[in-house]
C-alpha cells in the first residue's frame, strides 16, 4: 500500500469521482499450465480466437452506428491484429514443438511480437505492442475461463489496474465504472482515446504503488489533474465533493450558453470553431455551437486500410461534413502522416528520427499524386461548401509555393474535364515549426491564412518529445519562448491581412485564451467537448485587459510564471 494519500499520474480523461476501488487482475485466474494435446489445444486456439473476433466486432459496430468512426477504428485495427496469420503460426509451433497449452502458447507468441515491434525504439509501434498485448490477453481468459472486468464489477468502482484494453471498457456498464486508475499507459493508448471518447474519467501512468492498494478502499480520481486521492480525509473528501458538484453546475451552465455570441465583454467578436475527424464529431462540434470547423483532419480516410482512398470516396466524406455545416467554413488539413501516423497502403521507410523525417506536406509534395487527388476531392466539395485547404508541417516558402501550383494544376484538370468546382479556393499553412513562425512574413505573402499548430509548435520549440514521460515536464505549451513566435506569426499575418486560427491543443485551453486573444490570434478551434470552455473565457475579458495579459506573459521568465498570472 502507498505510503501517500496523494499519487500523480497522467490526465487521461477528465472528470471528478469518488468510489471503492476495485483491483482488477485478470491473471490471477488464469491457469496456464493445463496440459492438452496438440490437436485440441489448436482448436480450442482457433475457436477462442473466432469468439474474441465476434466480441471485438461487436464492440466495432456499436461504434460505428454511434457515430465513433474513429473510436471504432480501434476495434478494426485490434481485429486485424487478432486474425493476423503470424499470431496463430507461432502459437500453433510452440504447441507442436513444445506440448504447450493453448493459452501459454498464445501468451508466448504475443510477447514474442509485442517485444519485436518495442525493440525497434518506435513510439507508433510500441504503441501497436501494448494492442497486441490487448487482444492477446481476451484470448488468454477466453482459453483459462478467468474473470472479465464485467465479472467483478458488481457495485459502482473506481477501477485499479496495471493496464486496460479498450474492450475492457467497452464491455462494462458506463454507470458501474466510475472511472479507471492505471499503473501503466499513456495519454495516446487506445485505451485512453476511448476513454475520453466515452467520458470516464481516468488517470494513467500512476506506477506500480497502485497495485499495492486494498479492494474497497476509498478513491478520489480527478481526470483532469491526473491526481488519485488514496482514503481522502473528510476535508479532502469535501473539498473533491465541491469540486465535481461545481463541474457538474458549471457544465449545465454552459449548455445553456451554447447560442451566446462570442464576443469580449467590450464587443470584439472571436470566432470559435470546432477541430473534428468524422461527420459524428463535426455534428458534436455543430450542437455545441461551432461556427465552423478550424481543421478537420483527413488522415483516418488513410489509415487502417490496404488501400489509399479514391477521390470519389474523400469527396463523399468532405461532402457529407459540407452538408452538416451548410454555408460555415471548413479548414481541410491535406493528409498529415509520418511521425507517429503510418498508412498500411503507402508504406514509408523507417527513419532515426521520424519527426524530423518525412512527414506533412513533404510527403504530399515528393508524391504528387497523393496530394493531387486529395485537391481535386477538395476542389469539387468546395463547389458546394466554403472548404478552405490547409497544408501542414510546411518549413519552406518553397513549399507553399509548390502546393499552390498543385492546387492550380487540379483545378486545371477539371475545368478540361468539365467538372464543377470551386474557382477561388484558399491555400493555408499549418505554423508548427519555428522555422515558419519565423519567417511568417514572406509565409504571408504566399499564404491565404495561418493556423498554428501548438502541440508541434511546442515541442520543436522545446526540443521536447510530448509523448516522452521522462521529460514531459519540459513540454510547456504556455513557455514565453512560444508565446512570443504566436505573437510574431500574428503581428506578420496581421501586416498582410491575413488570419490566424489556433488549433492544436492550447486552443482549447480556457486559461490560455486570454493570452492567445492579446496575442493577436483572431480564432481558437478546439475539440467539441472544449468549445463550451472557451466560449466562456472569451465573454469573460475585455480585449484591452487581454493585450495587457499577454504583454506581462511576454515578459515572464518561464511557463510557471505565465501560469501564476492566470491563477
Amino acid at each position: 500500500m502507498p505510503t501517500s494519500h496523494l499519487l500523480c499520474g497522467l490526465a487521461a480523461a477528465p472528470g471528478i469521482v469518488i468510489g471503492p476501488a476495485l483491483i482488477f487482475d485478470p491473471s490471477v485466474t488464469m491457469d496456464l499450465s493445463v496440459a492438452e494435446p496438440p490437436e485440441k489445444a489448436i482448436a480450442r486456439l482457433d475457436a477462442a480466437i473466432a469468439k474474441v473476433d465476434e466480441v471485438i466486432a461487436a464492440h466495432e459496430t456499436q461504434l460505428r452506428q454511434d457515430g465513433r468512426i474513429e473510436e471504432a477504428e480501434i476495434f478494426e485495427a485490434h481485429r486485424m491484429l487478432l486474425v493476423d496469420p503470424s499470431l496463430r503460426e507461432r502459437a500453433v509451433n510452440l504447441i507442436l514443438k513444445g506440448a504447450q497449452s493453448a493459452a501459454r502458447a498464445i501468451r508466448i507468441a504475443g510477447e514474442e511480437q509485442a517485444a519485436e515491434l518495442v525493440e525497434l525504439d518506435d513510439a507508433y509501434l510500441s504503441a501497436r505492442a501494448a494492442d497486441i498485448r490487448d487482444v492477446v490477453d481476451q484470448v488468454q481468459r477466453h482459453l483459462t475461463g478467468a474473470k472479465s472486468l464485467v465479472e467483478y464489477l458488481t457495485t459502482p468502482s473506481v477501477v485499479v489496474a496495471r493496464h486496460l484494453g479498450p474492450s475492457d471498457l467497452m464491455s462494462v456498464p458506463r454507470d458501474m465504472l466510475l472511472g479507471f486508475a492505471l499503473a501503466e499507459g499513456g495519454v495516446t493508448t487506445h485505451s485512453t482515446i476511448l476513454a475520453r471518447a466515452l467520458s470516464i474519467p481516468s488517470v494513467v501512468g500512476l506506477g506500480d504503488a497502485i497495485l499495492r492498494l486494498s479492494d474497497g478502499m476509498l478513491l478520489g480520481l480527478d481526470g483532469a489533474a491526473g491526481q488519485l486521492h488514496i482514503e481522502p480525509d473528510t476535508n479532502e473528501l469535501h473539498r473533491l465533493q465541491r469540486a465535481r458538484a461545481s463541474q457538474d453546475a458549471y457544465t449545465y451552465a454552459l449548455r445553456a450558453e451554447v447560442g451566446l455570441p462570442t464576443v469580449t465583454q467590450d464587443g470584439k467578436a472571436v470566432l470559435l470553431l470546432a477541430n473534428a475527424s468524422t461527420v459524428a464529431e463535426v455534428q458534436e462540434g455543430l450542437a455545441w455551437g461551432a461556427a465552423g470547423l478550424g481543421l478537420l483532419r483527413t488522415e483516418l480516410l488513410f489509415m487502417e486500410r490496404p488501400d489509399l482512398p479514391s477521390e470519389e470516396e474523400q469527396l463523399a466524406l468532405y461532402a457529407a461534413v459540407g452538408a452538416v455545416m451548410p454555408g460555415l467554413p471548413i479548414t481541410v488539413r491535406t493528409l498529415d502522416v509520418g511521425g507517429d501516423k503510418y498508412l498500411e497502403a503507402f508504406p514509408m521507410p523507417h527513419e532515426e528520427n521520424p519527426f524530423l523525417g518525412w512527414r506533412g506536406v513533404r510527403i504530399g509534395l515528393s508524391r504528387p499524386e497523393l496530394l493531387l487527388t486529395q485537391m481535386r476531392a477538395l476542389l469539387r466539395a468546395g463547389a458546394h461548401a466554403d472548404i478552405r485547404i490547409m497544408i501542414p508541417m510546411v518549413t519552406t516558402i518553397d513549399e507553399v509555393r509548390q502546393a499552390r501550383a498543385l492546387l492550380q494544376q487540379a483545378m486545371a484538370e477539371l475545368e478540361a474535364e468539365g467538372v464543377e468546382y470551386n474557382h477561388t479556393p484558399q491555400l493555408g499553412v499549418m505554423i508548427e515549426v519555428p522555422a515558419a513562425a519565423l519567417n511568417a512574413e514572406a509565409l504571408a505573402r504566399e499564404a491565404d491564412f495561418f493556423s498554428l499548430g501548438t502541440n508541434d509548435l511546442t515541442q520543436y520549440t522545446l526540443a521536447c518529445d510530448r509523448g516522452n514521460s521522462r521529460i514531459a515536464s519540459l513540454y510547456q505549451p504556455l513557455d514565453p519562448a512560444i508565446l512570443r513566435l504566436i505573437g510574431m506569426t500574428c503581428a506578420a499575418a496581421h501586416r498582410h491581412g491575413r488570419m490566424v486560427t489556433v488549433c492544436g491543443e492550447l486552443g482549447g485551453d480556457p486559461q490560455a485564451t486570454p493570452i492567445l486573444l492579446g496575442l493577436g490570434v483572431d480564432e481558437l478551434s478546439c475539440g467539441p467537448n472544449s468549445l463550451p470552455l472557451v466560449r466562456a473565457a472569451i465573454r469573460a475579458i475585455t480585449s484591452s485587459d487581454a493585450t495587457k495579459l499577454a504583454e506581462r506573459a511576454l515578459a515572464c521568465a518561464n511557463a510557471a510564471e505565465v501560469q501564476a498570472l492566470l491563477i
